[in-house]
């Protein structure tokens, strides 16, 4: 048993000499964790939507080559030539540009919203992370503890009843209870060293001496500040608007395919013969007008999908605005109860160890029996483990605030997070 529980701990603790912040855990996530570089990726991709759309409404230029030769029973062979180049212009689209530009705008905006929830996501991912660290900590901190005081409590047993003053029953008592605090200690382990490595999976290096979080800054002071917030700068609703936008926009995409367009179309072309050593040369330019009219009720069909996908998109856009309010609604409510949480666990742990305390001495003089020791025991214990609890609740519960507002960010002491306004885009 003793080999087991020094193994794990072991396990749960071989971390570097540093210490480590919350602000630099963030940091070093945001840095480092692949699953947000690949939406840091898929940012840059969207991105390129707009000047694919601008591009229809530039020069379009090419170039063309081919050398031919033939033969025939009255020509034994020639050989020719050409050479062509060509650009067009569009005068007039139906509004086709405009459209497909504001459906890459509002794809933008749609991926920068998303890009900025999988941050709020992945540094709210990361306080849990670091505060499920400090909390198993703390519970093996208090559970080696117990099993400390439970073999003082056990050899103090024993001479007692060497001594004839309590029964073989005190101590197979703290025997029994000695035992089942070793197993729960090897399972605090267990869950310590789980939570090293969720730590070390999102933040990409094991956790180093974690100091206690300092309490999280620009928390909203009331219910309704929060909610203005949110409104403002949450990205789950700036991504649900963004859909009402690229669905607007591919209504007008879908009925310009029914329109009239205009193009100013030229070339020049050279045709020669290689033999003869001759060319020719050509010019031509004109302006291209075309109107559908029939195409089989295919634009009027698409038009009304894209008229349907927007209604839709306006009813995602409600239903986004009522979880975004239960969201931030319920993390108000959630911090609320854990700062009183910890104040409750706080006085409670200083009256269980007072208790104990008393209990010990009591024992020392006859009033008090071994089993109610014990029970004391357990009862410090369990306040110990539910401070632990509460601290990690009320740590999570303020960055759950700030995430549902969507104003969670890297604190100062560490990095600064990247939104998806101010990614830097390589390469170009």
């Amino acid at each position: 048993m003793r080999t087991l529980i020094a193994s794990m701990l072991a396990l749960a603790v071989s971390m570097p000499a540093a210490a480590d912040t919350l602000p630099e855990a963030m940091a070093a996530a945001v840095e480092s964790n692949p699953s947000l570089a690949a939406q840091r990726q898929r940012l840059n991709a969207t991105r390129e939507a707009l000047p694919q759309a601008w591009a229809e409404a530039l020069p379009q230029i090419s170039v063309s080559g081919s050398a031919t030769r033939t033969s025939s029973e009255l020509n034994p062979g020639s050989e020719t030539w050409n050479a062509r180049a060509g650009a067009s212009q569009l005068l007039f689209g139906g509004g086709r540009v405009l459209a497909s530009t504001r459906a890459a705008r509002a794809q933008i905006r749609g991926a920068v919203a998303d890009y900025d929830n999988a941050l709020q996501n992945l540094l709210l991912d990361v306080t849990r992370a670091y505060a499920d660290v400090r909390q198993t900590q703390a519970v093996v901190a208090a559970r080696e503890t117990t099993v400390s005081n439970l073999s003082t409590l056990l050899e103090y047993a024993e001479a007692q009843f060497e001594a004839g003053v309590v029964t073989r029953t005190d101590v197979a008592q703290s025997q029994a209870r000695l035992a089942q605090a070793r197993t729960q200690l090897v399972q605090a382990q267990g869950s310590l060293a789980a939570a090293v490595q969720a730590y070390q999976r999102l933040v990409g290096r094991p956790p180093s001496g974690l100091e206690a979080p300092l309490p999280a800054n620009g928390l909203p002071l009331d219910l309704q500040s929060a909610l203005d917030a949110a409104g403002r700068q949450s990205p789950v609703l700036r991504g649900a608007i963004a859909d009402t936008e690229l669905a607007d926009a591919n209504v007008d995409a879908a009925a310009s395919a029914g329109r009239m367009r205009v193009t100013l179309d030229g070339s020049q072309s050279i045709n020669g013969d290689f033999e003869a050593d001759t060319d020719s040369r050509g010019d031509s330019i004109g302006v291209t007008v075309s109107v559908p009219i029939f195409q089989g009720g295919a634009v009027r069909s698409r038009t009304r999908q894209q008229r349907a996908n927007r209604a839709a998109a306006n009813l995602d856009l409600a239903s986004a605005q009522r979880s975004v309010q239960e969201s931030v609604t319920n993390a108000w409510t959630g911090l609320a109860s854990a700062q009183a949480a910890v104040i409750s666990a706080r006085e409670q742990v200083e009256a269980a160890e007072l208790a104990y305390e008393g209990v010990r001495l009591e024992q020392e003089t006859g009033l008090r029996s071994t089993v109610e020791v014990l029970d004391q025991e357990a009862d410090l214990l369990n306040a110990r483990i539910a401070l632990a609890q509460s601290e990690r609740d009320l740590a999570v519960a303020e960055r759950q605030l700030l995430a549902a507002t969507g104003s969670l960010t890297v604190p100062e002491g560490g990095a600064a997070a990247p939104s998806g306004e101010n990614i830097e885009l390589r390469g170009r």
